[in-house]
């Protein structure tokens, strides 16, 4: 629980901007849920991201909302490897 909270927090403070810039406005990638897998020795990051404009979306999506979870999973500091599990949410204003 700690380690899902330390990458949320990383990713609405120091990663917000970056990304807003790719993804746009008001965008958010949100951790849902963080679990060990035993059998394959890693962690399962389940993530969302909720978009406001699906424009140039299919170009970026998923490889930079992995992007940011890998970065922001190596500032937790942990060595062990990761698997995403991603999703999107379109977010209307």
């Amino acid at each position: 629980m700690k380690r899902k909270r330390m990458i949320q927090l990383f990713l609405d403070t120091q990663l917000k901007s970056q990304i807003e810039n790719i993804f746009g406005k008001n965008s958010c990638i949100v951790i849902n849920n963080l679990t060990y897998v035993r059998s394959k020795d890693c962690y399962l990051i389940n993530a969302t991201l909720y978009v406001n404009s699906l424009e140039d979306f299919e170009v970026l999506y998923p490889t930079s909302l992995i992007s940011f979870i890998r970065l922001a999973w190596g500032v937790v500091g942990h060595k062990k490897e990761i698997i995403v599990q991603s999703s999107f949410d379109l977010v209307y204003e």
